[in-house]
């Protein structure tokens, strides 16, 4: 009954982090600000030699977007703040992001067992390219992909040469199933950046993953890290989705890792899925600490009872 519960969760967890992949490195599909209960950080332990600080941002705009080395980390409440409770100690260049206002771009300093305060007063843009372009990535939060694409498309009609949101528009497109029309907003954003651009190879691999063609997938993820020296959290997780798809579990482990690395922790599922594949590789050990991991970040996380579960299983003689 265990081992039937774990697969039902596992055939959850590997939907989750499709949508993960899919609609995300700018813009995540689990809030990263999840209540936790080591709120203020600070503490070395879940990864080994990594000091811990937290982080409060305040622009007074409820539904501000909060980027750290792009890969969204909170959302404002409806105060305009939001308490990041886990961030990595060190430098870390940040972007702020709220509709009807332009990007903030800065750089936030994380001291260990500290909390860094950050206020921001966000200024009003005009720029209708940018508000269609916000209305689009709003919408595509909420998942309402049709609705986003209209709003993608009004943003290039003001602003052919716009790639964030020909990209956008280009994971949109896999999401209801337009495969040519993302493969056709993925060719035009590498062709108006003028050189190969690492987040498009990373919805490349998406797209043909979607497609089943998971070498053509690999491959696409492979070119990406090569384009952005390795440092491409999404790419390293899409790398490791697909690999494991394809048999090849090691590397699949290892691609894991790395992206979990790169994303500073910041989705504890990932812990969780990395625990199924090292759980059916018979790595028990290793699973338990992905399992634990996953717990420690996420205690009250919608797995947190089956994490529990298989950890006491496998613990078993």
């Amino acid at each position: 009954m265990m081992r039937r519960q774990s697969s039902v969760a596992g055939r959850k967890i590997f939907h989750v982090a499709l949508l993960l992949v899919v609609c995300l490195m700018f813009c995540a599909t689990k809030d990263a600000t999840a209540q936790r209960k080591n709120p203020t950080g600070g503490k070395r332990g879940l990864t080994p030699g990594r000091a811990y600080g937290a982080l409060i941002v305040t622009t007074g705009q409820a539904g501000s977007v909060v980027f750290i080395n792009n890969i969204r980390h909170g959302v404002t409440n409806e105060q305009g703040t939001v308490a990041i409770k886990r961030v990595w100690a060190g430098a870390f260049a940040a972007r702020v992001r709220a509709v009807g206002f332009a990007d903030w771009h800065g750089k936030v300093v994380i001291k260990p067992q500290a909390t860094a305060v950050l206020k921001i007063a966000p200024t009003p843009t005009t720029d209708d390219a940018l508000l269609h372009f916000q209305q689009g990535e709003a919408l595509r939060d909420k998942a309402k992909h049709a609705d986003a694409i209209k709003e993608f498309k009004a943003a290039l009609t003001l602003r052919p040469t716009f790639t964030e949101a020909r990209l956008a528009l280009a994971r949109s497109a896999i999401s209801t199933q337009d495969f040519q029309e993302s493969e056709r907003q993925l060719e035009l954003a590498e062709k108006n950046y003028g050189r190969p651009l690492a987040e498009a190879h990373t919805v490349y691999g998406n797209l043909r993953r979607q497609q089943g063609l998971l070498d053509e997938a690999i491959g696409e993820y492979r070119k990406a890290l090569r384009i952005a020296a390795g440092n491409a959290f999404e790419a390293h997780i899409g790398l490791a989705i697909a690999l494991n798809e394809s048999g090849k579990t090691d590397e699949a482990v290892k691609e894991y890792r790395l992206g979990i690395l790169q994303d500073m922790e910041s989705e504890p599922v990932l812990y969780y899925q990395l625990g199924e594949i090292l759980e059916r590789a018979e790595r028990n050990k290793e699973a338990i600490e992905a399992y634990s991991k996953y717990l420690q970040l996420d205690p009250e996380g919608e797995f947190a009872g089956a994490a529990e579960s298989i950890i006491e299983q496998l613990k078993k003689p």
